[in-house]
């Protein structure tokens, strides 16, 4: 029988490769691109951690998130039982405040982030983007630099509320230009030295969050159920809880899966589909003869489900290898998307080389998939090769 249905595939080749090819592409297609989103997320959530949340974040109790009021008093005390968990390798103070960036022209408003130099290197990752240590001035977003064309060596005016309300001014240096695979920092972040924030806005001690870095990533839900406990008068997260409008994102990969899946089917029994109905037609005086000799409904119906399950299975296997071979250079190698992305905000927080990532599963559906789908469109097909008599087959012209 089986034999019999690669003769079949084979007496028209051109139609057979077709959509053999077809099927081949969908897949290697599917592969690729789940490997290609696997690497966004990957690369997303890894500098959304080093550069925005780090494993956990402890706040007030009031902190507001939109005007981002709530102030720490004395940090120190918090640091202090901090040192006592294994799990802690660091952390850091950071003071946040909304305000403005004026050239005497023109405002912008920006969110104004005093981190401590040293400190901050051990948790965050931002220093590698600039060019210049922070000393007494300032580093901009790349964003922000287009806005004000400023060049090193600028000055402009840095415009916020005090902790006594009153607004305060001050004549800042440009020092580096922050050019971070995320697009919030570039368009609307600056970052100034935690000391001359505090005498500048009057707060002493004050932080608006103590950033922390752990052992493990992947461990800081379990690991902020034990600081809540521990520090019951303020409000921990985690980066998971911190990136959960980021990681919607994930939601938005998984429904992206589920269409090129459907195309996948679709095309695997559009193609089967056009394929085996052609032949039944052209074989129809055949197949007359084949149950005349003695080949019954069932048997008939078996050839071209046999046919189709060729092809699923052919199309399949090379579409599996093939998209394995190329997502595994893209693993290595990776894709440069910085002339695509440039400034455009994707969602994803990437830039410059991404590298794609394996996901066995969708490895495993593509390799089952095109027999699946295949079976599936072969049924119609066969099922009218099996109903036809063999006098009515015999009398078609």
């Amino acid at each position: 029988m089986w034999k019999l249905a690669f003769k079949n595939l084979l007496r028209d080749k051109r139609r057979t490769l077709l959509t053999f090819g077809i099927l081949t592409v969908a897949i290697t297609y599917y592969i690729v691109i789940t490997g290609m989103l696997g690497g966004f997320e990957k690369e997303s959530i890894r500098n959304f951690i080093a550069l925005q949340s780090s494993h956990m974040v402890i706040r007030s109790e009031d902190f507001n998130e939109e005007t981002l009021e709530g102030y720490i008093e004395t940090p120190s005390e918090i640091e202090n039982k901090l040192e006592k968990y294994p799990f802690i390798k660091a952390y850091t103070e950071r003071l946040k405040i909304v305000g403005f960036l004026d050239n005497g022209i023109d405002q912008y408003p920006v969110v104004i982030v005093g981190i401590d130099p040293e400190r901050d290197k051990a948790v965050f990752k931002t220093f590698e983007y600039a060019d210049a240590p922070l000393r007494d001035g300032i580093w901009i977003g790349s964003s922000i630099k287009k806005h004000f064309d400023v060049k090193e060596g600028d000055y402009l005016f840095l415009n916020m509320r005090g902790k006594n309300g009153i607004i305060v001014s001050r004549e800042v240096e440009k020092k580096s230009i922050l050019n971070t695979p995320d697009f919030e920092i570039n368009n609307s972040h600056i970052y100034i030295d935690i000391n001359l924030l505090r005498d500048m806005g009057n707060f002493k001690d004050e932080v608006t969050q103590i950033n922390i870095l752990t052992d493990e990533f992947n461990k800081a839900e379990s690991y902020k159920n034990r600081l809540i406990s521990a520090f019951k008068k303020f409000k921990i997260t985690s980066w998971v809880d911190e990136g959960a409008d980021f990681l919607a994102i994930s939601k938005t990969k998984n429904a992206a899966q589920a269409v090129l899946l459907f195309f996948i089917i679709l095309i695997g029994i559009i193609g089967t589909a056009n394929t085996l109905l052609i032949s039944v037609f052209e074989k129809t005086r055949e197949i007359g003869t084949l149950k005349a000799i003695g080949m019954t409904d069932r048997e008939v119906m078996k050839l071209f489900l046999s046919e189709g399950v060729l092809i699923g299975v052919a199309g399949s296997l090379s579409g599996v290898i093939i998209g394995i071979l190329i997502n595994w250079y893209f693993v290595v190698h990776g894709i440069d998307w910085s002339p695509l992305l440039k400034d455009m905000d994707v969602g994803y927080k990437v830039m410059g080389i991404v590298k794609n990532t394996w996901n066995i599963k969708s490895i495993i559906v593509a390799l089952f998939l095109g027999p699946l789908t295949t079976i599936f469109a072969s049924y119609f097909p066969s099922k009218r090769a099996m109903k036809m008599t063999p006098a009515e087959c015999l009398r078609w012209v």
